[in-house]
């Protein structure tokens, strides 16, 4: 594992990288064999473009999990994002800023240079791409493709790579569900691509975006489990507020509106 400062870069396959950054969150470089695909950008606090450039010089292309902006704030060094189609950009390019400004009040993350001027002025010019359920990246002898998983974020998207049989879930099936959280859809509507994503742990090994990255099929089943415990708990949407459930747990917790369990 290589530490470069505000980020660590650790080899997770033959083609395959982590780059964490100030373990907040990760993105992962896929390597093809004409082109690289960088899943998530992180908040971009730091040159994410050039850690890119010390592993490969492949031209790189950019999508992101969901737009949320600790997924998305480097996405401004490379100039374009391709994100899902329910991702209202505007709304979300507003939350990006607004995650990335906190973050700079950090010292650690003020370390790195940028000002907010930088980024206020850099998040809004970079270009997102919309795509739709099923689009696919093809990188040279090496395919990712896409499954739309609305929940954490309602354009959320798992990407499978079909040439080292891993899963990229990004926020969707954490560990820590955040499911309070700006733009959130009903834990009823994130139900359906939870148990997708489960099901597919069965050919494609999964790395989410916090963390060590690491998750297990186990993990992800027990979130189910604890979202039936919810709905059980819970018959109909209540106040809004928030709660965790059953408390807050590394290991595995659902943090939610109980005004936001089932689909309006």
């Amino acid at each position: 594992m290589e530490n470069t400062g505000i980020y660590t870069v650790e080899q997770i396959g033959e083609r395959t990288y982590r780059i964490d950054e100030c373990g907040r969150d990760n993105c992962y470089l896929l390597l093809g064999d004409e082109r690289a695909l960088l899943i998530d950008s992180s908040i971009g606090t730091g040159d994410i473009k050039a850690v890119v450039e010390s592993i490969t010089s492949l031209p790189v292309v950019v999508a992101a999990t969901h737009t949320h902006g600790d997924h998305t704030g480097g996405a401004c060094q490379f100039g374009s994002v391709y994100v899902h189609k329910n991702e209202d950009s505007m709304k979300f390019k507003m939350l990006n800023l607004i995650n990335v400004r906190a973050d700079l009040i950090s010292n650690k993350m003020k370390a790195s240079g940028i000002t907010e001027s930088d980024v206020r002025g850099d998040v809004f010019k970079t270009k997102w791409l919309p795509f739709e359920e099923g689009h696919t990246f093809e990188l040279g002898n090496r395919l990712i493709r896409t499954v739309h998983t609305p929940g954490h974020s309602p354009g959320g998207v798992v990407f499978l790579d079909e040439g080292e049989k891993k899963m990229f879930t990004g926020d969707n099936v954490c560990a820590v569900l955040l499911m309070k959280v700006i733009f959130a859809v009903s834990l009823e509507e994130w139900l359906p691509g939870a148990k997708k994503t489960l099901s597919l742990c069965d050919e494609y090994e999964p790395w989410c975006g916090h963390a060590d990255g690491r998750q297990s099929k186990e993990q992800i089943e027990k979130l189910l489990l604890l979202a039936d415990e919810i709905f059980k708990k819970y018959p109909q949407n209540g106040k809004s507020g928030k709660e965790t459930y059953p408390e807050f747990d590394p290991a595995g917790c659902i943090i939610f509106d109980p005004a936001g369990i089932y689909k309006k």
